[in-house]
């Protein structure tokens, strides 16, 4: 079994257990949500970040004094999750230390992805375990793509993000996809309001959010008001992101709980912007939820 299938009322979702990627979400409507992984852009739909989100510095995590490599957002995205508990309109995906996260990180833990569907969206669970007898440090992330126009007749340029609360716009710069490498304000950010448009991505690669009022944000078409309410209560970072120079009908909104590597941070993993000290046998739970609108 490689896929597994959810539905609820008339609204239906696909997850695959490489990665733990939900691969299609369809509304009532039985429009397509998900972006469709297409080679040529981004071969990806929705992949969850564990146990880091972006990339380490120098691509490698120090822990206790030894370095150890660390491929960008982790090694979560490449093997098959385990099936631990499963239903109709939920299932529960596990990730437990195998050949590829041993050499990356010496802990042993326990992932859960736990996928809930509802008639008019789904709610995403990510719960890290502890069972080693040390402190755990570790981020943990979504990067779940969604198809933009929403609708026939649309433009990508109709769309916009919409947060609930005043922003300032403070965008931390990360060349390339790398490493944060200062800040700027984004003087287009009219408060609440955030016009999407492809030379975004082209000119900064990823927006990065450190330090929002808001924990949600709204992706809609300006004029008709449809399209989702995405709600992320407890990861303090937002990256917003579709691939530079490829004009792709697709955006990323990026629930963070951590963040890319600094130029100039130590490369010691406890001392990661909002990396979590898991202490042994406890754990923690985050996620994010979205809403069609």
């Amino acid at each position: 079994m490689s896929d597994i299938h959810l539905k609820c009322g008339n609204t239906t979702a696909q997850i695959r257990l490489k990665g733990a990627q939900m691969v299609s979400f369809k509304g009532a409507d039985g429009r397509e949500v998900i972006w469709q992984a297409d080679s040529n852009v981004w071969a990806n739909h929705a992949p969850v970040l564990f146990p880091v989100c972006g990339m380490p510095k120098d691509e490698h995590v120090i822990i206790d004094g030894v370095s150890y490599p660390m491929a960008k957002h982790g090694f979560s995205r490449n093997p098959d999750f385990a099936v631990a508990k499963v239903g109709e309109d939920f299932v529960e995906l596990i990730l437990t230390p195998n050949d590829e996260s041993r050499p990356q990180y010496p802990f042993d833990f326990v992932f859960h992805v736990i996928y809930t569907l509802r008639e008019n969206g789904f709610k995403t669970t990510f719960i890290v375990e502890n069972k080693s007898d040390r402190v755990m440090p570790f981020c943990v992330g979504g990067h779940p793509g969604f198809i933009v126009p929403m609708e026939d007749g649309a433009a990508y340029t109709d769309y916009q993000l919409v947060f609930p609360e005043k922003e300032e716009g403070k965008n931390m710069l990360c060349p390339g996809g790398r490493l944060i490498d200062g800040f700027e304000y984004l003087s287009f950010l009219d408060g609440q309001i955030l016009p999407l448009s492809h030379d975004l991505f082209d000119d900064r690669d990823a927006l990065l959010f450190t330090e929002l009022n808001s924990r949600s944000v709204d992706l809609v078409h300006h004029a008709s008001g449809h399209g989702i309410r995405f709600s992320y209560p407890k990861m303090e970072v937002l990256a917003v992101w579709s691939m530079p120079k490829k004009n792709a009908d697709y955006v990323c909104l990026e629930p963070w709980h951590g963040m890319p590597g600094q130029v100039t941070e130590s490369g010691r993993f406890e001392d990661k912007p909002f990396v979590t000290l898991l202490q042994p046998g406890q754990s923690h739970q985050c996620g994010y939820d979205v809403e069609l609108i």
